[in-house]
C-alpha cells in the first residue's frame, strides 16, 4: 500500500508504534536512534517491538544538523515525539519545518501536545494515563486506580498518528501542501472511556471504579468468576440487546441443574430497568448469580470457551498473551509468523493486524541503508476525490458497524470530508444506545451520549433490514458506495444476502470491512460478544490489576478502542490501493489479533524469551518508583514517575527522601531493590496534600507527575479545553448536547464541525431522495410499511 512512502523516525518510546504501524503497511521507515537511547535496543522490549520492520540507525541527529536535512528533503514523513521546546531550539519545530519542506508531514506524538498550559509536562505512560482518565475508573473501588501494566497511552497516540498521516497524504494529493499532526496520549487515551468523559457536560454522574462487577440500583452484578483453573468473565444481559444471550446463558444453567425453572425464566432485557425502580432486588437476583458461579466452577476454561462459542453466550475466560497468542484459533489463522530471516534471527512475528484480499501487509522486515538523493519528487497518495471540503471527500462509506469498534473509525472518515451513511435500527438497538452517559443522566434511548459521538457527522438511517423492502433499499446503497462496513458476527450478512461475493455482484469495485471479535474463520470465529470479552481472551484483562489480588480488568469494550485506529488504517490503505489500481477488495479485521498489537512488548517476552509478563500495578519495568499516592480528598490520587536517575534525585530532594540519596540509593536497580519502601513514604508524604498544588510544583521540578482525573475533572481539564476536545452540538429533544471532537489536531486539514447529535431516522428523507433519487411517494411507502425504523 504505502511502498513508496519514505519515513523518518526520530521518535523515543512514546511515537514508536507510529512509525511501526506505517511500516506494516509497506512504508520505508528509517529509525534513527539517539545514542543515549541505543542500550533500549538491547535490554528494552518495548524498543524492539516497536521497532520492528524499520531500519535503525543510531545517529545523534540533534548534532549532526547537515546529515538530518539532507535525509528530511527525501522524506515525506516526519515523526517525532521531543519536547516542543527542544525541538524548536533545533529548528524543528512545526513553522520551520513546513517554511523548508512545504511537502512533509510532521507529525509530533506526545504526552499532551505540543502547545497548550501543559505541553511541557514531563510525562510517562503512567502520566499520561493519569490525565486521560482511564486511570481512575480501572480497578477495584477498594484500592488505587490501577492502569494497565503494558503501556498504553502510546498506542492510542502512534495509532492516531498513523491515520492521521493517510488522511495527509489525501491532503497532499490534492494541493502539494504537507502538513504537521499534533496527537496527545492524554486526548487519544479518552477514547477509551466509552464517552465517559462528556459525563460532567451532560449532567451524568461520574464513573466509580467497579471491576468484578457493578452496582445496578441496589443489585450488585458480578462479572468474574471463578472457573477450575482460573477467571472468567460472564456478562450478566440484563439490557435489551443482551437479553438473547442471558436466555441462552441460563438455559444452559438450568440444563446443568444450578437453577430452578422460574430462574431461567425472567424477562431479561427488562431487568435492569427493574432493578433502577427497585421492583426487582438483590435478595431476587441471588439463584440467578449462584446458579451461573455454579456453572463456571463446574469447567475448565477451556471446556467453557468452547461452549461459548457453540452455545453463543457472553462468557469468556480471563487468558494471558501466552494463552491467547498458542490457542487454537490463532493457530488456525497462522497469526504468528514463527519463520526466521530478520535481523533478530528466528525470533517469531505477530502477524497482520487485518487481512487484506487484494494488498495483504507486506509483513517484511526494515530496509537498511538511507535513500537514493536522485529522488525528488515526493510520492502523493490519492484518493478519487470530487469536490468539497475535507482531504475525504468524494469518499462514500455504507457503515453497518455498530458500538464503537467500527462507527468510531467512520467518525474519524466523515470528520474530515467523507460522506459516511451510518444505518441502523431502531427495532434491533445498537447496544451503544444501551449505556452510560446520558443527557441529564436518564436513561433513554435518545439520550445516549456515546452514540452521538460516535456517530455524528455521519448521515444516520434507521433501516428494517429484516425485510425485503430493506433490503432492496440497502442494495441501492451498496451501488452508491465506495466502502462498505459490517460488524455482526461471521455468516450474519451472509444470510442477509450480502456476502463479498453478493456485495461485488453490485458493485464490482466496492471495497467491504468485516470486522468482529475473532475474524471471519478459525475453531472460535463463531463466537459472539463484546470488546470487555474480547480483553479478556486477549490478554488486556489478565495484565491489569494489583500483583496481590485477581486482575480487575480494564474499563469498558477495550479492544474496541483500540479497533477503532485499525479500521479508519483499513479503509484508507484500502481506498489508497483501489485509488491506484482501481480495484477493490474484502478486509477481514479481527479485533483480537488487532489489539494484540498494542501489547507488542508482551508479545515479544512469550515468543522470543517463553516469559508471561502479569500485573505490575501501577509500577513500570522500565524506570522506578512509578506509582499513585493519595492526596487529600475522597478518592483523590497523585501519579509520580521518575523516568531517569535525574528525576529521581529531585523527586527524594522534594519529598524529603534524601537519607535514601545517602544510602546509595540512586541507580534504577537500587531504586527498584527499594521500591517498597519509597511506594510507602511517597503515599505518607503525598498523603493530605491538595492536587492541584502537588503536581504545579513537582512538574515544576522536572518529574513526571499528574493528578488522576475522574471523568468530570476532565470536562475542566485545561489542555483538554485548549484542545477544542468538548463540542456543543444542537439535539432534537434535548440540551445540552455536547459530543467529543476528533483527536487529531492538523495544521492544513481542520475536521467538519459536527452540528447534531444524531437521533433515530434523521437523516432517513435526505439519504433516500438526495443519494438515491428516490420520488416521495416511493419514500412515503416505505415509512407506511415500516421499512424506516
Amino acid at each position: 500500500m504505502l511502498n513508496e512512502l519514505r519515513v523518518l523516525d526520530l521518535s523515543t518510546r512514546f511515537g514508536l508504534m507510529c512509525g511501526r504501524l506505517l511500516a506494516d503497511m509497506g512504508a520505508d521507515v528509517q529509525q534513527w536512534v539517539l545514542p543515549d537511547d541505543a542500550a533500549s535496543l538491547e535490554h528494552s522490549l518495548h524498543w524492539q517491538a516497536y521497532t520492528r520492520g524499520k531500519g535503525v540507525h543510531v545517529i545523534d541527529w540533534r548534532s549532526d544538523a547537515e546529515r538530518l536535512h539532507q535525509q528530511l528533503a527525501l522524506a515525506d514523513v516526519l515523526i517525532e515525539s521531543g519536547a516542543p521546546a527542544a525541538m524548536a531550539a533545533l529548528g524543528l519545530d512545526p513553522v520551520s519545518l513546513a517554511r523548508r519542506y512545504p511537502a512533509l508531514i510532521h507529525v509530533s506524538v506526545t504526552g499532551f501536545g505540543i502547545d497548550g498550559p501543559k505541553r511541557d509536562y514531563r510525562y510517562t505512560d503512567l502520566i499520561a494515563t493519569a490525565a486521560s482518565g482511564h486511570l481512575h475508573v480501572t480497578g477495584s473501588a477498594e484500592r488505587a486506580p490501577v492502569r494497565i501494566s503494558a503501556p498504553q497511552a502510546h498506542g492510542h497516540a502512534a495509532a492516531d498518528g498513523a491515520v492521521a498521516v493517510l488522511i495527509a497524504l489525501a491532503e497532499r494529493a490534492r494541493s502539494g501542501h504537507g502538513q504537521h499532526i499534533d496527537v496527545a496520549g492524554q486526548q487519544s487515551l479518552t477514547l477509551a472511556l466509552l464517552s465517559r468523559g462528556l459525563d460532567a457536560a451532560v449532567g451524568q454522574p461520574a464513573v466509580q471504579r467497579s471491576a468484578y462487577g457493578t452496582q445496578v440500583g441496589t443489585v450488585p452484578l458480578r462479572n468474574q468468576f471463578q472457573a477450575r483453573d482460573g477467571w472468567v468473565l460472564v456478562l450478566q444481559g440484563v439490557v435489551p440487546p443482551l437479553a438473547p444471550f442471558m436466555t441462552r446463558l441460563m438455559a444452559w444453567v438450568r440444563e446443568e441443574g444450578f437453577c430452578g425453572q422460574g430462574d431461567a425464566e425472567w424477562s431479561w432485557g427488562e431487568a435492569a430497568m427493574g432493578m433502577l425502580q427497585g421492583r426487582i432486588g438483590a435478595d431476587d437476583w441471588a439463584p440467578v448469580e449462584a446458579g451461573i458461579a455454579a456453572l463456571v466452577a463446574s469447567r475448565t476454561k477451556e471446556m467453557l470457551m468452547r461452549e461459548a462459542v457453540t452455545r453463543r453466550v457472553l462468557v469468556a475466560p480471563v487468558l494471558t498473551v501466552a494463552d491467547v497468542l498458542e490457542s487454537e484459533q490463532l493457530a488456525a489463522r497462522g497469526f504468528v509468523h514463527r519463520s526466521g530471516g530478520d535481523r533478530d534471527g528466528a525470533v517469531p512475528r505477530l502477524g497482520p493486524w487485518a487481512r487484506f484480499s487484494a494488498s495483504p501487509l507486506p509483513q517484511r522486515e526494515g530496509r537498511a541503508g538511507g535513500w537514493s538523493s536522485e529522488r525528488v519528487h515526493h510520492r502523493t497518495l490519492g484518493f478519487e476525490a470530487a469536490g468539497g471540503s475535507g482531504p475525504l471527500s468524494g469518499l462514500k462509506v455504507l457503515d453497518l458497524f455498530w458500538v464503537v469498534a467500527g462507527p468510531g473509525a467512520t467518525r474519524m472518515l466523515a470528520d474530515y470530508g467523507a460522506t459516511v451513511v451510518h444505518v441502523e435500527s431502531s427495532r434491533r438497538v445498537d447496544m451503544v444506545r444501551n449505556v452510560p452517559p446520558y443527557i441529564g443522566g436518564v436513561q433513554d434511548l435518545e439520550r445516549a451520549a456515546c452514540h452521538h459521538t460516535t456517530n455524528c457527522n455521519k448521515l444516520n438511517i434507521t433501516l428494517d433490514l429484516g425485510t425485503e423492502q430493506g433490503r432492496a433499499v440497502l442494495e441501492d446503497l451498496v451501488r452508491w458506495a465506495d466502502v462498505f462496513t459490517e460488524s455482526f458476527a461471521p455468516g450474519v450478512v451472509a444470510r442477509m444476502g450480502f456476502d463479498h461475493a453478493r456485495v461485488r455482484a453490485l458493485n464490482p469495485n466496492i471495497i467491504m470491512v468485516s470486522s468482529c471479535l475473532f475474524g471471519q474463520d478459525g475453531p472460535w470465529s463463531p463466537y459472539a460478544g463484546y470488546g470487555n470479552l474480547a480483553a479478556a481472551v486477549s490478554g488486556f484483562h489478565a495484565l491489569t490489576g494489583h500483583p496481590d489480588q485477581p486482575p480487575t480488568g480494564c474499563f469498558g469494550p477495550y479492544t474496541d478502542f483500540t479497533s477503532v485506529r485499525f479500521n479508519a488504517l483499513a479503509i484508507l490503505g484500502a481506498v489508497e490501493h483501489r485509488a491506484r489500481t482501481g480495484e477493490g477488495q474484502y478486509i477481514d479485521m479481527s479485533q483480537v489479533e488487532a489489539a494484540l498489537h498494542f501489547l507488542g512488548a508482551d508479545c515479544l517476552a512469550w515468543l522470543r524469551d517463553g516469559v508471561v509478563l502479569g500485573p505490575i500495578g501501577n509500577r513500570d519495568r522500565e524506570h522506578a518508583p512509578s506509582g499513585v499516592y493519595p492526596v487529600a480528598g475522597d478518592d483523590r490520587w497523585i501519579a509520580i514517575a521518575a523516568d531517569s536517575d535525574e528525576a529521581w534525585s529531585v523527586l527524594a530532594e522534594v519529598a524529603g527522601l534524601d537519607d535514601l540519596l545517602a544510602r546509595g540509593v540512586r541507580t534504577l536497580a537500587e531504586r527498584r531493590a527499594a521500591e517498597d519502601e519509597i511506594d510507602a513514604r511517597l503515599a505518607a508524604w503525598t498523603s493530605g496534600q491538595d492536587g492541584v498544588e502537588l503536581e504545579a510544583r513537582l512538574q515544576q521540578a522536572g518529574v513526571p507527575a499528574h493528578r488522576v482525573l475522574d471523568t468530570h475533572d476532565l470536562h475542566d481539564d485545561a489542555q483538554l479545553r485548549h484542545r477544542g476536545h468538548y463540542l456543543p452540538v444542537s439535539h432534537r429533544h434535548f440540551t445540552p448536547a455536547v459530543v467529543e471532537s476528533t483527536r487529531l489536531r492538523m495544521s492544513r486539514s481542520l475536521p467538519r464541525a459536527p452540528e447534531f447529535a444524531p437521533w433515530f431516522g434523521i437523516d432517513n428523507e435526505r439519504v433516500l431522495a438526495n443519494l438515491l433519487g428516490y420520488d416521495e411517494a416511493r419514500i412515503r411507502d416505505l415509512e407506511a410499511g415500516g421499512v424506516l425504523r
